[in-house]
Parts: C-alpha cells; structure tokens; sequence
C-alpha cells in the first residue's frame, strides 16, 4: 500500500434505517473518475445467515504465551494485569473482511453491483467485476446478503428516511433535499441564505436548523468582527459568525422560525407526542464562560422554550424515548476532567437523572446513532455496541430494535457486536426491529455494513472497505500487554528487529482501538513496526487509568512510552538504533516532548501538535475552559502560568536534535498554526533540522477531512521523512 492508494479508499460514514426495517441508508466517501464523492447509497436487508464466526484456528505461527515471552527475556516484561486472552495475541477471525494474503483459499461471490436510482448500472458490469472483485478470500467470510446498493445521490450527507420509509431526506450543498427512496427525482426543499446545518422530519413537514442572516459579531457587512464571548471559533466550523435557530418548514414552503437570540441551537429531535421539539443549546448570556449546553424544548406551534434535561454534564446528544423521557450522553459532574466517562442517562420531568451506563466506568455513546439507548462503549481496544434496555423504558423496544423492553425497575445491557469479534463501531441506527452498523472486525482497517442481532453474531450487508483493503496483503497485526500498557502492533513479517515508529494518539483522553488507522498501513507497508501504546491518560480502561495522567502530561505518559520500546527492544522486536515518532494533537504534544527530553528517537513527525501551553490557552478554541477544567493552568496566577510552561515542549527546545517535520492544517483552531510556528522559529534559529508544512483549508482532522491530494502529501511526507531518518544508511 502506498499514499497513492488512498485516492481509491471507500470510507462509510453515515447510516439510516426504514421503519420497517428493509432498507439502510449510508453514504460512502469514496473516488469515482478521478473525483471524490459522499454517495448516498441505500442497501437492502434481507437476512441471508451469513454471519461473522470467531475462527477456532490461528493460522500461521502458534500464538505466543505469557510464559514463553518472560522465559525468552529473562523476567516478566509483559504481564497479564487486562482482560485479555494472552499476553500477546496474533488478530484472526475467520470471516474478516480485509484478508492476509496467506489466507486465500478459494472464491466467493463478488461486491454486490451498485445500480443507479433508476435501476441502471453506474458503469458497465465488465467494469464493476475487473475494478471491484476483490481477489478470493476464505471460505468462511460472509457473503454480502444485502443485495445489489443503488446509488440516490453524489453528494450527500445526513441521510433520514421518513415515517413511511417512502422518501430519503439528506443535505446537498448545505440545503435540504428529499428523494424517493427507490430511486427518482431530486425535490430541494430549503433555500436558506446561509444554508442548514441539520434537520429533522415532521410528518411531511421538517425542522431544521439554519444560521441566521444577522449576525451579533459582524460590525457591517464586512467591515470587521467584534468579538464579545469566548466560543467565536470552533474547529472543524470554522468561526462562529452566525447563531443558528430552528425553524419548521411545512410541504408548502411556508418557514415558521421557532428560536431566537444569540446563542447557538443544533441536534433536533421531534418529540414523540408531536407537539414539540427538543435540540440542544445553552442560551444563557455567559454561557461561553461556563458551558452547560442541556436539552431544551419548543412547541411545534411557536412559543417559549425550556429545560428538558437537569444533567449535571454537559449534553452532547440525546434522543427520546417512546414515553417522550430522554436518554442522552452527558459527562457526570458540572465542569468534568477530561477523563471522566461520559455515559447514557435517562431523565423524567421533576426526577433526578439516572445514569444507565455509569457502572461500566468506560465511555459511552462514542458512535453516532439513532436512538441513544443504542450505544458505543469503549472497553480495552474495542468500541463494542450495546443496548440499553433499562431502567425508566415505559414501551417495548421491539419496534425499534428487536429486543423487548424490560419493566421500568429493571435494567439490562446487551451486547450487539461480541468483545471475542475485536468489533470497533462507527455509527448505529435501529428501526423496524433491525439493528444496522458501520463497524470492523477482527482488526480490519475499513468498515462495512452489518445488521447486527442482540446476541448473535453480525451479518454482512454492503462491502465497503473489504473491497478496498482486499487489493493489499494484510500486515502482520499483534497485540501485547506491556506492563499494564495495552499495545497493538502492526508491521511487516520480519525475523528480525524492525525501525520502528512509535504512534501517538491524540486526547489525552481517547484511546487506539483494534482498528488500525490508514497511517499504521501505509508506515507498515513501507517496512516499518509501528507501535500503538495506549498508555496512562487512555480511556479504554476505566477512570483510573486515565486518571493516572491527570495535568501532568510529559510524566506518566512519556515514561510509558519508554517502557513500551524497551521492552520490544528486548524482545527482539525493535532496532534501537531506527526509532522514530508520531502523533497528532496531544500526540504531537508527547511526539514533541520525547524528542526534547530522549535523543533515542532518530526522526519526528508532529502534526498539530502543541508545543506552547502558555499561548494555547487562548490561541486553542477549547483552551481557556479545558485547561482549567483539566487543572493543566491558567493565565493569570503564577501557579497556573508555572504549570502550563512547566508541560510546555518548547520548554526543551534546545535539547533537541531530531530531525522533526511539523505539518499544520492552516484553519486549525484547536492546535492552531502559532504552536508549530514558535516551535519551527526558535528549531531554526538554533540551526536544527525542521520542516514546517501548512495545508490550506484543513482543520485539527486534516488526516480524514483534508481534501483527496492533500491527505496524500501528508502521507507522502510522513514516509519519506522517516525513509530518510531511518533508513538512508540500509
């Protein structure tokens, strides 16, 4: 696999279901002739029993025990202190739908063909079998049973079926449009002047959410910007210019705004009663200075909204249940650290919330979906899918999902992607009593389509990024337990030790899942080990682990990561003397830190990475309330200004002399340009090897979200740095 490759990737990003549960609406980032487009796609689901197995085998060498790695190194490196199988794990499931390439006995049927909305072929069905086959994978993978996927639309995003399941609603060009969901004629359905940002449907009728025209910052037209609150700006949004309100609009085209004021209204969910709806805000004047963005309501017809939810956290989704009760996603305390557990809540008017998933102590609702009672936990490596079913669910759930409701004092948590599957999932919707996924399996890089059954294994809908990964052999995928440290590896088969690139991940609060990113690909495939610690600040194990970090980044985390190469060094693993470093965002913090507090890393790769905490806590979107919150500083005690320079990487500046290439997305707001700009200067000043690449038009996720060529200049850059650093002398 090269960079180049990635202009062929298929990426599923967005799932819907009918109400009778026989069709799922998905949009798929994928290039068609040269151009990359968000296709609207709709998938039949027809339950064929194709299901994914856990495989009884391993292929290829035995799996190493805890007890043959101690005895090989002389004294116990790795331990056993998670929950997992072994000490190291070879990852294999039977039916993965990115394939080694030792795992290729005979064929199976081809990608389903993708027709148009008017049932004819996109390209000619000579084409679809010599650019999508994918080459024979094993016998026991699952054949897609969803049938042949038509294409509704190019370009396309938010895809909602409405209640007759007879019409897909979705955004084009930041205006709403409707089209039959077999397939027709495009209806634009709003002219907005400055577009809308999300909608909901009502009978026939919609709310969406539109930014308003005026504009409480703009002074004039255009003549300048007169800032008055602290949340101007918003990665990924760019600068917040305009609130944005709900308004209905009926099948005549007649608006009705329903909100007003300068704050800012978005997620609406048309409450079951249809009288009302709900979306999330926080209209109180200094609400820039203390967030506390809650479920608030507004009658359909017009009028004053209020309250719906008193959770202590802050709201960041939510959905309602049958009853018309909540259940949304919110931290549990007022101003939460960054390693509190977000988790599912259920709220009745005049009762406390309750907390339905507060006794995992993992992260919840880390997916979008439908219906929050479907949820996304995070727990050591895999983002594994559950539904709530309990306490406080008045009706069935049999409608929606499946699964039959338990009484209101019972409470029940079920499993709908197996942990023993290594599952990480994307997004989830429910209708119908169907369950669909956009998840992988088993390690794979791309997610497919799967209906997924409470207690069963998971069926193969639409092929995706199977069909994309099956032209590359398959690296060589381990899992290791370090110390209380969980490490996926991925590189080449090699008896001997590799260079190895240690990859940081951003956060501190998230954690690498099982999945391996297109980065740890394309490094592999280039020769090297790359090496995925989640170490302590993680969230993949509870509260307490991430905890350990707490404010004192550059510590924990960074001596974590020393044990982790030591330990591959001594397991023969890794070439201590070809080791290089990556990360993104917090992981630029630590790729920047290691390189000016170690000189055992032989090249560097910060991207977005901070490097001056000083400045960031006013140049970073999210800085002057995370820092706080997260007791890294402040900016107007010498306590808080000490600490904050105190995990400053350009504090050790002129101790570094590894090679470093800085790249920056030029609209970053949340490690914005200055970082790396002070970094770049005083590097270059002090005459060190430093490159700076800026790539216009990108935000914090430029390694997702930048366009097409600039994802593949990165990718580009990234390799060659380390090829040149690690290997020139091989």
């Amino acid at each position: 696999m090269r960079p180049q490759d990635l202009a062929a990737d298929r990426l599923l990003t967005e799932l819907d279901v009918a109400p009778n549960g026989a069709l799922a609406a998905v949009i798929e980032r994928r290039v068609v002739r040269g151009k990359e487009h968000h296709r609207l796609l709709t998938v039949p689901i027809r339950s064929m029993g194709s299901q994914i197995a856990a495989s009884e085998t391993t292929q290829g060498p035995p799996v190493a025990t805890e007890k043959s790695i101690n005895s090989d190194c002389g004294s116990p490196i790795v331990t056993s202190k998670a929950p997992i199988a072994s000490s190291e794990r070879r990852l294999t499931v039977a039916a993965k739908t990115s394939i080694a390439s030792d795992e290729r006995p005979t064929g199976i049927a081809a990608e389903a063909p993708i027709v148009s909305g008017g049932g004819r072929p996109v390209v000619a069905a000579t084409s679809i079998a010599s650019e999508e086959r994918p080459p024979d994978i094993p016998s026991k993978a699952p054949v897609a049973s969803g049938g042949a996927a038509t294409v509704i639309a190019l370009e396309a995003s938010t895809p909602r079926f409405s209640t007759d399941g007879r019409t897909l609603a979705y955004l084009f060009k930041d205006q709403l449009h409707t089209r039959p969901s077999s397939g027709g004629p495009a209806t634009k359905v709003t002219s907005f002047p400055k577009g809308v940002t999300d909608y909901a449907w009502f009978g026939e009728s919609f709310v969406v959410v539109a930014p308003d025209e005026a504009s409480p910052v703009m002074s004039g037209k255009s003549t300048a910007r007169v800032i008055r609150r602290l949340d101007w700006r918003e990665d990924g949004h760019g600068l917040r210019l305009h609130p944005t309100h709900l308004h209905l609009v009926e099948p005549d085209g007649k608006r009705v705004r329903l909100t007003s004021g300068d704050w800012w209204a978005s997620s609406p969910r048309v409450a079951p009663c249809g009288t009302k709806v709900g979306f999330i805000a926080d209209p109180r004047p200094d609400a820039d200075l203390d967030p506390n963005p809650q479920v608030y309501e507004v009658p359909l017809t017009g009028g004053p909204i209020t309250q719906a939810t008193w959770v202590a956290g802050p709201v960041t989704r939510f959905s309602y249940d049958p009853d018309g009760t909540i259940v949304c996603v919110a931290a549990p305390s007022r101003r939460p650290t960054d390693f509190e557990n977000e988790q599912l809540w259920h709220t009745r008017p005049g009762e406390p919330p309750v907390s339905l998933t507060g006794h995992l102590d993992r992260f919840s609702g880390q997916a979008p979906t439908t219906d929050e009672r479907l949820t996304v936990t995070c727990d050591n490596g895999r983002e594994i899918a559950r539904l709530v079913t309990g306490p406080g669910l008045a009706v069935p759930l049999q409608a929606r999902s499946g699964v039959a409701g338990p009484t209101p004092a019972q409470s029940e948590i079920v499993e709908l992607t197996p942990a023993r599957l290594d599952p990480v999932v994307h997004a989830l919707a429910a209708n119908g009593g169907v369950v669909c996924g956009i998840a992988t399996f088993g390690g794979a890089a791309r997610p497919d389509l799967y209906r997924l059954t409470p207690g069963g294994d998971p069926e193969l809908l639409f092929r995706s990024g199977a069909v994309w990964l099956s032209s590359f052999e398959r690296p060589i995928q381990r899992e290791l337990e370090i110390e209380g440290i969980q490490v996926f590896l991925i590189g080449p088969p090699s008896d001997k030790p590799l260079p190895v690139i240690l990859q940081l991940h951003g956060g501190p609060a998230w954690a690498w899942p099982i999945e391996p990113d297109t980065d740890a690909l394309l490094l592999a495939a280039a020769g090297f080990l790359v090496v995925r610690p989640n170490i302590r600040g993680s969230f993949h194990r509870g509260y307490a682990f991430g905890a350990a970090l707490g404010p004192n980044w550059g510590d924990p985390d960074a001596e974590d990561c020393h044990t982790v190469l030591d330990a591959l060094i001594a397991l023969g693993l890794a070439d201590p003397t070809r080791i290089g470093c990556y990360g993104n965002s917090y992981g630029g913090f630590l790729t920047n830190w290691l390189i000016g507090t170690s000189d055992r890393f032989r090249a560097a790769v910060s991207q977005n990475g901070v490097t001056n905490q000083i400045s960031g806590f006013a140049a970073c979107d999210l800085g002057a309330i995370y820092d706080v919150d997260s007791a890294l500083g402040d900016v107007w005690t010498p306590e808080g200004i000490d600490h904050l320079w105190k995990i400053s990487p350009l504090r050790h500046v002129a101790s570094i002399t590894t090679p470093l290439l800085l790249l920056q997305g030029e609209q970053d707001y949340r490690c914005p340009p200055s970082d790396a700009e002070q970094m770049f200067v005083a590097l270059r000043r002090l005459g060190r090897e430093v490159e700076y690449v800026l790539y216009p038009d990108s935000d914090h996720s430029l390694t997702h979200t930048a366009r097409l060529d600039r994802r593949i200049d990165r990718s580009e850059r990234m390799i060659a740095w380390f090829q040149r650093h690690l290997c020139a002398d091989r």
